[in-house]
């Protein structure tokens, strides 16, 4: 593995030490990563590299950890007409129809497309909650795809039922329930929780339904998964008191399910990160962090207007939702000590902005140019573990006509509306 040494960038990172409502300062700096860690964060033309270095002039650009996107169903890449849909048509159509008519080879090129997705656009981790675990076969080729990718990922096993009775959310098939539990058992057995050697995709367990199947299973499941040494991760929680407030998805508005909550769960000293949960809203953080930060803007209005009253400032920086989508996100999945921020120690995930694009040229701060301003046009390169998995995007396309030259996905599409005997899914 090359050394990379980043020469002259403009760093925008925020720290433990920053207030999650705050804008630091950008700095110009030199920035080497020896290895999966970064080794030197010094001031401008001070780094010595080793003499192999691979050495990249960001004279003109800016310099930022990945994005963390905490919550995100890889998978969902491929399924189609998902962008109109209700969140009652998503549990219909996707989670409890088209889920189950996915083959291992389906699930391949989902996964692979749906991870590429994610670099694509600057993220380098996602909380992976990979809710298509049907067969031995379906898991092993959503891991295959996830490592292949290049991207860093919490592959997160999710328990939910499969299509084995008219009842959805009722997990009453031994069969299938005995085999999720055994896949976890021997992948932890197999790879101790690292899915690839460098330990960039890691095993876990996503409890997605917990509280539909009795408070005594879900406690001997946890207590199985936690001797196993996977930390297991809760959503959707359904058998506990409820209330009109989800935590912030971009879903959630899209899909008629409540509205972001995300910082009021900051100001409460919540650890709180943003995810794009699945294909049915934007697949990249972008326009997670505007949705985020604009709807918070706008409630806050809302809430002087009616006492006929303005604000004086602005107390909701764009760097807030900068905020949010790094070191929110590695806090909230627990990963706060390698990831979410550019400090020596931590792991060489990073992202390099062309500065002088026409989306960013007029835009001098980095925090406010990257939340507001740019789209995945504007991310040059994109380093995970060390090591450059996509420059100026060319990676992506050459590894998709490679590695699916012979998946016919509008054959598959034309499948399961036959099964489903209906004109469109």
């Amino acid at each position: 593995m090359t050394a990379i040494s980043l020469r002259n960038g403009l760093l925008a990172t925020f720290t433990a030490q920053d207030d999650p409502l705050s804008t630091p300062e950008a700095r110009r700096i030199d920035l080497l990563i020896e290895g999966s860690h970064i080794t030197a964060v010094t001031d401008p033309n001070t780094v010595q590299p080793p003499r192999d270095a691979l050495v990249i002039d960001c004279t003109r650009k800016w310099i930022a950890p990945g994005f963390i996107d905490a919550h995100r169903h890889a998978f969902t890449s491929i399924f189609p007409h998902m962008e109109d849909w209700m969140v009652s048509e998503y549990t219909a159509k996707a989670r409890f129809t088209i889920t189950g008519l996915t083959t291992a080879d389906d699930i391949y090129a989902a996964q692979l497309a749906g991870c590429l997705q994610v670099l694509n656009s600057g993220t380098t981790t996602l909380v992976d909650h990979f809710f298509a675990a049907l067969s031995p076969a379906h898991i092993e080729k959503g891991i295959q795809a996830t490592v292949e990718s290049g991207v860093r990922s919490m592959f997160c096993i999710s328990r939910i039922p499969v299509n084995t009775n008219l009842s959805p959310l009722e997990f009453n098939d031994p069969e299938a329930r005995n085999m999720q539990m055994e896949m976890l058992r021997v992948l932890a057995a197999k790879y101790n929780g690292r899915l690839c050697p460098d330990g960039r995709v890691t095993l876990g367990f996503a409890y997605d339904l917990q509280g539909y199947y009795g408070k005594d299973e879900d406690d001997e499941i946890f207590s199985e998964v936690r001797k196993l040494g996977i930390t297991p991760i809760t959503a959707h929680y359904g058998g506990g008191p409820q209330g009109l407030g989800p935590t912030y998805k971009a879903t959630e508005l899209s899909m008629a399910r409540g509205n972001p909550v995300v910082y009021e769960a900051v100001r409460r000293g919540v650890k709180a990160g943003l995810g794009t949960d699945s294909a049915v809203s934007s697949t990249e953080m972008f326009s997670a962090m505007r949705v985020a930060l604009q709807w918070e803007r706008g409630r806050l209005h809302e809430s002087l207007a009616a006492q006929r009253k303005v604000s004086a400032h602005n107390d909701i920086p764009a760097a807030s939702a900068f905020r949010l989508a790094t070191l929110g996100g590695a806090e909230a999945s627990h990963g706060c000590s390698k990831l979410g921020s550019l400090e020596v120690g931590k792991l060489g995930d990073v992202v390099i902005y062309d500065a002088d694009s026409v989306n960013l040229a007029g835009c001098s701060d980095p925090f406010r140019g990257i939340v507001l301003h740019a789209t995945d046009a504007d991310v040059e390169t994109v380093i995970v573990n060390g090591e450059i998995v996509a420059k100026q995007l060319q990676h992506h396309k050459g590894l998709l006509k490679d590695r699916l030259v012979d998946y016919d996905l509008e054959g598959r599409y034309k499948t399961v509306i036959s099964v489903l005997k209906v004109p469109t899914v």
